[in-house]
């Protein structure tokens, strides 16, 4: 029999590998909710599918699970403030942040990289957290450097690869 894994020593073993930072968001109502997010991943591409996990005590959990649709908002080398102020993990997360608002009726973040809108497809357990399961239904993207997060840090100095 194995001991279990120690949580900080998984969390600290895990946070070697580098990731991009995105920025979930969506609305329920009158209600706006946003945070980042370094659990995002591709799942499928017929059809295409996204996924994303949220803790189950987080505060806007009902919000995103209640909207039946979010929006990731794939961050850019110069978007470090957003990524922090959206970390805070409140439920007045716009509060004096600049915002779009898709055709779809989802809040965007300007000067994101990517946009990708998504209907929720299916919501898993997973631990302590929920894996969301999305439905890409639209997206805009643009070149530039993505903000990574690497070793519980946050990195502009990522410069993207040269296509072959």
């Amino acid at each position: 029999m194995t001991s279990p894994v120690d949580p900080t020593d998984f969390r600290r073993a895990c946070s070697f590998f580098p990731t991009g930072v995105a920025v979930v968001t969506t609305h329920h109502g009158d209600v706006f909710a946003g945070m980042t997010i370094n659990s995002f991943a591709s799942v499928s591409l017929q059809p295409p599918l996204v996924l994303w996990s949220i803790r189950e005590n987080a505060r806007s959990r009902a919000i995103f699970e209640g909207a039946g649709r979010f929006a990731v908002n794939v961050l850019s080398s110069e978007q470090m403030d957003e990524a922090r102020h959206f970390s805070k993990h409140t439920l007045e997360a716009f509060d004096g942040e600049p915002m779009a608002i898709s055709e779809r009726g989802l809040p965007l973040l300007p000067g994101a990289l990517v946009h990708l809108e998504c209907e929720t497809r299916a919501i898993h357990d997973g631990g302590d957290h929920r894996i969301m399961v999305g439905e890409v239904v639209a997206l805009s993207a643009r070149e530039g450097d993505p903000l990574i997060f690497f070793n519980g840090r946050l990195s502009a100095g990522f410069h993207a690869f040269e296509k072959s």
